[in-house]
């Protein structure tokens, strides 16, 4: 008979990557063989706190498809909803139930339907931490997190970093690690790096690419600011600046205006389906990441998909997924001198490095291909007593 295993957190409709999580955590289980079900939300952030266009995934396409097997219940603010969640989970009777964690905001709807699931069922509960604290660390944040992740038998955690900092606060549970899942699940043959090109209209060299939400936290300034320098360097090049902005895109307008690089940039303003995401990725030499903060990233996952060398900046677990001058490089802080230095680096190793064969080798040590002996452990074995 399978074990059963129920994840709670966001998935089709919603868009982004908690989603492509929920995706990948139901498609690597299910092929484990284990019976998985999900409970998703009615609602997940109020209007009034989501900064984009639309919270729902408008794609054509969408991966390892499972709408029959995933039940929108949770609405974030309506307690009543809660112990909905709670009554069908119950009914399913899980074995383990796996809370997708990565913003406290969602602490009092966890809290509740975790502690609810210790009193009632025989369910292990395990919180996979995508992210412990949120990038503004709040006061309520740090209060969320410790209150809600503190009714977890077991953690998932996809860092090293996060380990640590799951460690430093809940000292007696069992901690697993893995790693995001590398993302080569978009359209990955209908362009080359030439066609991409023609077809987003970049007529240069060399193409740095920043994808992903627009947030001050990522450094997206920086990376402007340090253009100049590396087209001393390197001339003939495009700053391609892809992802929907979360925050005033006029500031970041002004900055490409005052750095006199507006005729090298492109910026496109808009979530890109899932479906139209290749040509980006295809067209690029590198993806930078320059954030100030950060646990893992999706779009480190992504660009490894595509085989794209990545720039990070050293911080969180970002590092831990960089083989230096192999796939990529890491700098030691954000400052445009310093991304400067970074990109150059790259396009240097470039000139010896077989970027590509490099990254597909590292990808066959990334992801959840550790996932099952963790949740058979966590299914079979005695949940840790507290001292």
């Amino acid at each position: 008979m399978k074990k059963k295993v129920v994840i709670v957190g966001p998935a089709y409709p919603y868009r982004g990557g908690q989603s492509l999580v929920e995706a990948h955590l139901y498609d690597t289980m299910t092929s484990a063989g284990y019976d998985v079900q999900t409970v998703s939300f009615t609602l997940l952030y109020p209007t009034i706190f989501f900064p984009g266009t639309t919270q729902f995934d408008e794609s054509k396409t969408t991966f390892f498809s499972h709408q029959d097997r995933i039940y929108r219940i949770i609405n974030s603010i309506n307690p009543f909803t809660w112990f909905k969640a709670i009554k069908k989970i119950r009914a399913i009777n899980p074995d383990n139930t796996i809370f997708v964690w990565w913003m406290p905001f969602f602490g009092p709807a966890y809290w509740t339907i975790a502690f609810f699931l210790k009193r009632l069922t025989k369910t292990k509960i395990t919180f996979l931490v995508e992210n412990y604290i949120s990038h503004e660390n709040r006061w309520f944040d740090k209060f969320s997190s410790r209150v809600t992740l503190n009714l977890a038998d077991y953690f998932i955690c996809q860092s090293d970093f996060e380990r640590r900092r799951i460690a430093a606060v809940h000292k007696e549970q069992k901690i697993f690690k893995t790693t995001l899942s590398v993302f080569d699940c978009y359209n990955m043959d209908r362009y080359d790096t030439i066609s991409a090109r023609e077809f987003l209209g970049i007529k240069t060299k060399r193409v740095i690419m920043f994808f992903g939400l627009i947030r001050r936290y990522k450094g997206l300034d920086k990376l402007i600011e340090a253009f100049t320098t590396i087209e001393k360097s390197y001339p003939d090049l495009t700053l391609l600046i892809v992802g929907e902005c979360y925050e005033d895109i006029k500031y970041y307008e002004d900055l490409i205006e005052k750095e006199g690089i507006g005729d090298r940039t492109i910026l496109i303003n808009k979530f890109i389906a899932n479906e139209d995401v290749e040509p980006y990725y295809k067209a690029a030499d590198m993806v930078c990441l320059p954030y100030n903060s950060a646990s893992q990233s999706g779009i480190l996952m992504m660009a490894y998909g595509f085989k794209v060398p990545v720039l990070v900046n050293n911080v969180g677990g970002l590092p831990e997924l960089i083989v230096e001058g192999k796939t990529g490089t890491v700098i030691p802080d954000n400052s445009p001198a310093s991304i400067a230095k970074g990109v150059c680096r790259i396009y240097e190793n470039g000139e010896k490095e077989d970027y590509e064969t490099n990254i597909k080798n590292i990808n066959e040590s990334l992801g959840y291909i550790n996932l099952h002996e963790m949740i058979s452990e966590i299914v079979s074995g005695e949940v840790p007593q507290k001292t």
